[in-house]
């Protein structure tokens, strides 16, 4: 039999753009400059048993913490970490404030810690999702913006005034399929014999998500598209098989039975938030000797992604 050769090409792939994204946080950041009125500001940088003392009504200011968040974040929680204690027999507490503006306007939500007892212990003002009333913008933690303003009731030690700040690194919602062109290539009597041929694997789908999402797949149209001597077949496009053949962690739900290509849309594979996120695709045609008459064909599908 006269060999016939069999393309399929990559259709348009649609995308739909998440604008939310994955959270992080900084850690723990230590000061690295400070002013103000408390004895031996600078020995409160870091936790080594080393303190500043306060005294009843007095003021000082903590910056240079280095934060630097990846550009497109978005600040949804800042935390102040004191250890502290009281430095007499009063009941001592610590006020806190923030500034975006290196100390020129002070968040007008404030928060306390205390009383505190005659030993050491750690406390957290603000929280995972407090933005102490207001937005930030990433820029505004940088050094030379970002301070932290604490003022003493009563008698206080300070060992360490640290900082944490929680963020969205925003995400775009992308996809990837290489190669866009899978050519089957030229189709033997021994593949007639076999009833197919396959390539396995025939593309690598590559998913960045800052939400859970959908794959889903679906031929452009009914019937391959035949240029030959012969009259066209009318090859459905159900005989180009696929399935998902491998998949990294993250990926869920994915169709590992070939299932052939319609023109309704159907599910490749869903998958969780995350980055380069990853699967094969196998393709088999299904061939005999009715539909698959000696010609070329190409058939155009197309991959979506979107939120589940």
């Amino acid at each position: 039999m006269t060999m016939n050769r069999t393309r399929q090409l990559f259709g348009l792939v649609l995308l739909f753009v998440g604008l939310a994204g994955l959270a992080g946080e900084t850690g723990w950041r230590d000061p690295s400059a400070d002013a103000g009125q408390f004895k031996n500001g600078p020995l409160a940088y870091r936790r080594d048993g080393r303190y500043a003392t306060a005294s009843h009504g007095e003021e000082h200011i903590y910056e240079g913490y280095g934060i630097s968040l990846p550009g497109g974040s978005e600040v949804v929680g800042i935390e102040v970490l004191f250890t502290a204690r009281k430095n007499d027999s009063s009941n001592s507490s610590l006020t806190v404030e923030l500034s975006w503006d290196g100390g020129v306007t002070w968040t007008a939500t404030g928060y306390g810690v205390g009383p505190m007892p005659a030993s050491w212990r750690d406390y957290v003002a603000g929280g995972s999702s407090d933005t102490w009333g207001r937005t930030w913008a990433p820029d505004e933690l940088g050094d030379g913006a970002f301070q932290v303003r604490i003022r003493a009731i009563h008698g206080s030690r300070l060992d360490w005034v640290a900082v944490r700040v929680h963020y969205r690194e925003e995400i775009a919602q992308t996809l990837t399929v290489i190669p866009p062109l899978v050519d089957l290539g030229t189709l033997t009597l021994a593949h007639y014999d076999a009833g197919h041929k396959e390539i396995s694997p025939a593309q690598r789908v590559t998913v960045s998500s800052p939400t859970a999402w959908s794959l889903v797949v679906a031929a452009d149209a009914a019937t391959w598209t035949y240029t030959g001597p012969e009259a066209p077949p009318g090859k459905p496009s159900s005989h180009l098989e696929w399935r998902v053949s491998a998949s990294g962690p993250g990926i869920t739900d994915s169709q590992t039975n070939y299932t052939g290509l319609t023109t309704t849309p159907h599910t490749v594979a869903r998958g969780m938030a995350g980055s380069d996120l990853w699967l094969e695709v196998s393709l088999r045609v299904q061939l005999d000797y009715d539909t698959t008459v000696p010609g070329t064909y190409e058939l155009r599908f197309t991959y979506t992604l979107t939120a589940p």
